[in-house]
């Protein structure tokens, strides 16, 4: 038999429970939907000659996404980076259509980490300037290139 001092709190806990798991296959269901896409990453030379890393995502048929972020590629943590247009402090996102015409892109980027040699995974949300969203996952393999800054 319930007492009548535990039905308010089985009443309080019962649509929160409900609630719960509705927002939790919610957030489950969205994170499946993003796309992964296969990509490739390169060693890189930031405006300045320092040392980048720029990953090249074919994101649609005829189109690729460039991000290039401006450190060194051994960052031993998840880091996250806001890109603003044109060039920047941290990096800068473009997309190419079709190998000739390049339009800027802002938003987010987070690597959970960067290791030379290693495969890098990320998620990316850009924007155009006129709002189209580019989002998505990706899994690059290094290119083995030499570069030389400065």
């Amino acid at each position: 038999m319930i007492k009548p001092r535990t039905a308010p709190y089985g009443l309080i806990t019962v649509p929160i429970l409900l609630l719960g798991g509705l927002w939790y296959l919610y957030v489950l269901q969205s994170q499946e939907s993003v796309q992964v896409f296969a990509a490739s990453v390169v060693r890189d030379c930031a405006p300045w000659d320092g040392p980048a890393f720029t990953v090249s995502i074919p994101y649609e048929a005829g189109t690729i996404i460039n991000i290039s972020i401006y450190e060194s590629p051994n960052i031993d943590h998840p880091a996250r980076y806001s890109l603003p247009q044109g060039y920047s402090q941290v990096g800068q996102a473009v997309y190419f259509i079709r190998y000739s015409f390049s339009i800027p892109l802002t938003g987010k980027v987070s690597f959970p980490r960067v290791e030379l040699g290693r495969p890098l995974e990320g998620e990316f949300d850009l924007r155009t300037e006129s709002g189209h969203r580019l989002n998505g996952r990706f899994e690059a393999e290094w290119i083995d290139e030499i570069v030389y800054c400065g």
